[in-house]
């Protein structure tokens, strides 16, 4: 298929040529006319190394995720926030890097003109010359997630096929003659692109052929409907988890190259965050007291690696001593300095001790609540599977999404977690867990899972 990439290169590239342009013309305002060779070569050298490091912050930002392009409600403002914390940077680059030139006007001329051309490039141009092929396509597979994959490909114009006709269990199963009717609906229709749920049963029957016209013949291109699913949405279809799924794409064990990488990451960035911890525990500690005078730290159980039970620490911030335990509904109230505490995710720091400690790792799934596990691994289907790994402060879930269960039982939403939370653990990755730390960055600043 290839979308993601034509439009990460498309949408890359078009970045780069908008940053370069608007130093032009930055230049060409400041100094009232077109800016000569002696003067572009002055500032390309340092504008080329702030473009990669813009290119850098807006990926952390989101600004290459899927869909954002089409957010544009929201993308204007979230290129202007991303300008801004870029015109900064460049502004403390430029006092410790002796670039040789003097860009303050330059800077606050360069924010306007580039967060404009940023804004008509992301909401007009990269419509105007993505590429649009209209492939016609059919889906053969059943269940909301089908349903979902076809609102996804037929209502965006970022892929180049659409479907034209959706044949689930039924409609195979009640139709005489249906693989001679099928095939000639390819032929008829011109269909380009099948994707098929291989393990369908009904499918069966039709797969030889489908399989002769797509490998053999090369007529059109067959698709395994979970791999694409996977793909558009960055989480496993919990339709596609039995138990050979386990046996096939999760591995019992990381490299040892991994297993060590990522235990050194979590001590050194425990250590690092120790460093500022040292000042503002002080003060959070002093605020709990002042506040209502209760304790200022509570102990609650989570579930680990290999369903083992932990205490995990926080700074209280509900009433009671007993605030955070695993009662499912708690009457207990945020304290003042408790929803402070819980909206800047100070409360979280005392949980480098369990970093430390081996409890958690920065990156993995969150640890659930021991009497919620207990209704999940009941009622979801290998739920316990991602209790494989070690749970963390912020995972894949977290970062994709912010309307993740808190607290109830939700067995919607808990399933949705977790095929998150099952992608992480099939592609779990030193890159993976870099990418979920620098969105979870993202997140921190811009509090949108505060």
């Amino acid at each position: 298929m290839g979308e993601r990439t034509r439009e990460l290169s498309l949408l890359i590239t078009g970045d780069i040529l908008c940053f370069l342009l608007a130093l032009f013309l930055t230049l060409t305002v400041r100094y009232v006319e077109l800016p000569t060779a002696e003067l572009l070569a002055a500032h390309i050298g340092p504008f080329a190394i702030l473009t990669g490091v813009w290119v850098f912050i807006f990926y952390i930002a989101g600004l290459y995720d899927k869909h954002t392009v089409f957010l544009k409600n929201v993308l204007v403002a979230r290129i202007m926030h991303t300008q801004v914390a870029n015109i900064i940077i460049a502004a403390f680059l430029f006092l410790i890097i002796p670039f040789g030139i003097a860009p303050k006007t330059n800077l606050v001329i360069y924010l306007v003109i580039s967060v404009t051309l940023i804004t008509l490039w992301r909401v007009m141009g990269y419509n105007y010359l993505s590429p649009k092929n209209t492939h016609k396509a059919i889906l053969i597979a059943d269940g909301e997630e089908a349903v979902e994959l076809a609102d996804e490909i037929n209502n965006n114009d970022r892929y180049n096929y659409s479907f034209v006709r959706i044949i689930d269990e039924q409609t195979a199963i009640g139709t005489p003659e249906f693989e001679s009717k099928l095939l000639a609906f390819i032929e008829r229709e011109q269909i380009r692109i099948v994707v098929a749920n291989p393990r369908g049963a009904y499918i069966e029957q039709v797969l030889p052929k489908l399989f002769e016209l797509s490998f053999a013949k090369f007529e059109f291109t067959f698709l395994d409907f979970y791999r694409v699913y996977e793909d558009l949405f960055d989480r496993v279809p919990l339709s596609a988890v039995k138990y050979d799924w386990f046996v096939t794409h999760v591995s019992q064990s990381k490299s040892l190259l991994y297993d060590i990488s990522k235990r050194t990451a979590d001590i050194i960035g425990a250590v690092l965050l120790a460093i500022p911890c040292v000042v503002i525990v002080p003060f959070a500690a002093l605020a709990i007291r002042l506040d209502d005078g209760g304790p200022l730290f509570y102990r609650a159980e989570r579930i680990g690696q290999y369903n083992r039970p932990f205490t995990l620490y926080k700074f209280r911030t509900k009433t009671g001593a007993d605030a955070g335990s695993a009662v499912l509904n708690s009457t207990l109230v945020d304290t003042r300095v408790g929803r402070f505490l819980r909206r800047t995710r100070i409360d979280e720091l005392p949980q480098l001790v369990n970093v430390v400690r081996g409890d958690l790792s920065f990156i993995g799934p969150r640890p659930e609540l021991p009497a919620l596990a207990d209704v999940y691994k009941t009622e979801i289907p290998y739920y316990n599977a991602r209790h494989f790994i070690k749970p963390g402060l912020s995972g894949w879930a977290q970062i994709n999404d912010y309307d993740a269960p808190r607290g109830g039982v939700d067995l919607v939403r808990t399933s949705k977690k977790l095929s998150y939370d099952l992608f992480y653990l099939r592609h779990r990755s030193l890159f993976l867990d870099l990418e979920i730390a620098l969105k979870t960055v993202n997140t921190l600043i811009r509090r949108t899972g505060a």
